[in-house]
């Protein structure tokens, strides 16, 4: 009866705590438990969910990873092109689901790694961080200055790089059951590199569009009808006028004082740049005691004997003397020793020197004196670099009083004249930074940024205060938006017609190229097309499918369209002003025997290949066997644009 009763309690608290569960999560407490104080869920690898409650086991993705990938994304296309891409447009190319790839990818892995139970001790991510030659110094032992401003650039916290270490080197265990060695067969390694390898020779004319010189004027009525049916080549672009605040160190370069005597230190402290030190040729003899170093020393000077001989007779030690080669004063342990030597004259000194090492007796046997630049010659030089150093400091300190009286202003060009700081203004600029007359107008720092920041503000208001990728500091303020438009042809008749014109020539030139395929076709040779055209024929150099040679109009285009050929035939193909003609004159196909070196190169490139693709499909299969869940709604709203939310 007393089991029953505790059976029958145990039953009773499960059905309350199952209760109390499901009233927390209609009231939103389980929420508040799953969330871990952290961002709406995005995606979720593996687990199972459950009605009211929701996901149990399993690894969770947060809105927050996945913008901080796509932020990454973006200063990538930053770093490379030197424009920040607008959100909207990023949008648009797909760039938030590429990330959203790129962090699912990521936690299907770290789920995989965590199911295996592979584990990567701190010292072995320790070990690969040392072994990155990013990190490592002129040395080629590891620098942590250098490993930590190489994480600053790249944006990435070290805390996040040692995640990504940990994973990378596990990831590694996991990928090690695929083995790239032998994966290609022999005889698809064969073909591909005959493919790869095969060298074509040809024959080539290039015939220009500006070959046609009789191109007839339009007519009204066909000038009308091509402006018509083209209108939108002739759209005159949306342009803006912007004013505008920069900040940048080099502007307060001359703000920045140095006095002579600074100049003077800072010359006595870089010293070593500015030249070659001292060295000398130095050899020493060790002993314990004041005594013994005395003993050597009188050896040498009253004896005249050699300091190895007095070292050996003192000490009883074949290789009593250590030869330190020519070294300078910063090389030697600071203190007794280095001054001691760098202050003796050529040969044995006459007293030994005490450092916590012991007695030294010490040999100066050359002395290369030290070369150094004069101060004059240099004293620019530092000037200029002391106050670059100063610069930047002032530079956070201007820009921290211009936020501070632009919040109290809220007017950009009250607060710049308040601060004594340049308005600059440009007129009537396209999305290009041209003018109407196609000149480029904005140039110089922040060029780029300028112009995308003032196509970015609204008309008659400011942009925020922005940084560039070079620690630049602007505001703009879009003064004027003058909308695209299509002009009437009046405006743009001598436009139109240099374009009319354009297109009939190009016209009559394919006729013309027709024309000379064709004669190929029939039997005629390059050289007889090229002489009545008026044109030269060129041979070309062997090229594979993936080389060019431009000298002889062999361009990527082109190059393709001569391994379609057959030997002898002819083909034309298409160039942005004019058309080549090439005729396979040629095939060399690679002699297997002769290139195994490179055979058995591209052998294990193709195993690398195929090892990879393996991989992908190994993770294509976790992602498969642990299942992925997107919240379509959450990631949805997590990129869409701020006036829509």
């Amino acid at each position: 009866m007393n089991q029953f009763r505790k059976f029958a309690r145990i039953i009773v608290l499960s059905l309350l705590f199952g209760a109390l569960i499901i009233s927390f999560a209609f009231w939103g407490i389980g929420d508040m438990l799953r969330t871990d104080g952290r961002s709406t869920e995005v995606a979720h690898v593996g687990g199972t969910r459950l009605p009211l409650y929701g996901w149990v086991g399993g690894a969770p993705i947060y809105v927050t990873e996945v913008r901080d990938q796509f932020n990454r994304q973006l200063e990538a296309i930053q770093r490379q092109t030197g424009q920040r891409p607008e959100p909207e447009q990023a949008l648009r190319f797909g760039l938030h689901v590429r990330a959203l790839e790129e962090v699912v990818q990521r936690a299907v892995l770290d789920y995989a790694i965590q199911q295996f139970g592979l584990t990567v001790s701190d010292a072995e991510v320790r070990a690969a961080i040392a072994r990155n030659p990013a990190f490592q110094g002129t040395g080629g032992s590891f620098d942590p200055l250098l490993f930590r401003n190489r994480l600053q650039q790249a944006r990435i916290s070290e805390a996040q790089f040692v995640v990504d270490t940990r994973r990378e080197i596990a990831a590694g265990q996991l990928f090690a059951v695929v083995r790239s060695d032998g994966l290609s067969p022999n005889s698809l390694r064969d073909d591909i590199f005959r493919l790869e390898s095969e060298k074509r020779v040809a024959e080539t004319i290039y015939v220009p569009d500006a070959i046609v010189v009789d191109v007839p004027k339009p007519t009204a009525e066909q000038l009308n009808s091509y402006f018509d049916a083209n209108k939108a080549k002739f759209q005159i672009p949306e342009y803006r006028a912007f004013s505008y605040v920069l900040l940048t160190a080099d502007d307060l370069l001359p703000q920045i004082a140095v006095s002579a005597d600074q100049v003077k230190q800072e010359y006595e402290a870089r010293s070593a740049e500015f030249g070659t030190p001292e060295k000398r040729d130095v050899d020493q003899a060790m002993a314990d005691s004041e005594a013994k170093a005395k003993a050597i020393i009188a050896a040498v000077a009253g004896a005249g004997r050699s300091l190895e001989d007095a070292a050996k007779e003192v000490l009883g030690n074949v290789d009593g003397v250590i030869k330190l080669g020519p070294v300078t004063k910063k090389e030697l342990p600071p203190g007794p020793l280095a001054d001691g030597i760098f202050a003796l004259p050529e040969g044995v000194a006459p007293t030994p020197i005490q450092s916590p090492l012991g007695w030294h007796i010490v040999r100066v046997n050359k002395i290369e004196p030290g070369k150094s630049v004069p101060f004059e010659e240099v004293k620019e030089k530092l000037e200029k670099d002391m106050r670059t150093q100063q610069a930047p400091d002032l530079l956070i300190k201007l820009v921290t009083d211009f936020e501070r009286m632009l919040g109290k202003t809220q007017s950009m060009t009250t607060a710049a004249e308040d601060l004594g700081i340049k308005v600059k203004a440009y007129e009537n600029v396209d999305a290009r930074g041209m003018d109407p007359a196609g000149k480029q107008v904005v140039i110089g720092p922040a060029a780029a940024e300028l112009v995308q920041a003032a196509f970015a503000t609204r008309e008659s208001a400011e942009s925020d205060v922005l940084e560039t990728q070079r620690g630049e500091y602007f505001v703009v303020r879009t003064d004027r938006i003058t909308p695209a438009r299509i002009p009437t042809l009046s405006e743009v008749e001598p436009k139109v017609i240099e374009a009319w014109e354009g297109e009939e020539r190009r016209k009559l030139a394919d006729a013309k190229v027709k024309a000379a395929v064709e004669k190929a076709g029939a039997g005629a040779t390059l050289a007889d097309i090229a002489k009545e055209l008026g044109l030269e024929v060129r041979t070309t150099n062997a090229v594979t499918r993936f080389e060019a040679d431009a000298g002889n109009y062999l361009s990527q285009p082109v190059v393709q369209e001569l391994f379609k050929l057959a030997p002898g035939k002819t083909q034309a193909v298409r160039t942005s002003e004019g058309s080549v003609i090439v005729r396979l004159m040629q095939v060399e196909p690679p002699d297997l025997a002769k290139d195994k070196e490179a055979l058995d190169r591209f052998g294990k490139q193709l195993d690398t290949m195929m090892a990879n693709d393996l991989i992908l499909e190994l993770i294509a299969a976790l992602r498969a066997k642990y299942g992925v869940t997107v919240d379509e709604g959450a990631f949805a709203a997590a990129f869409r644009p701020q006036q829509q939310q």
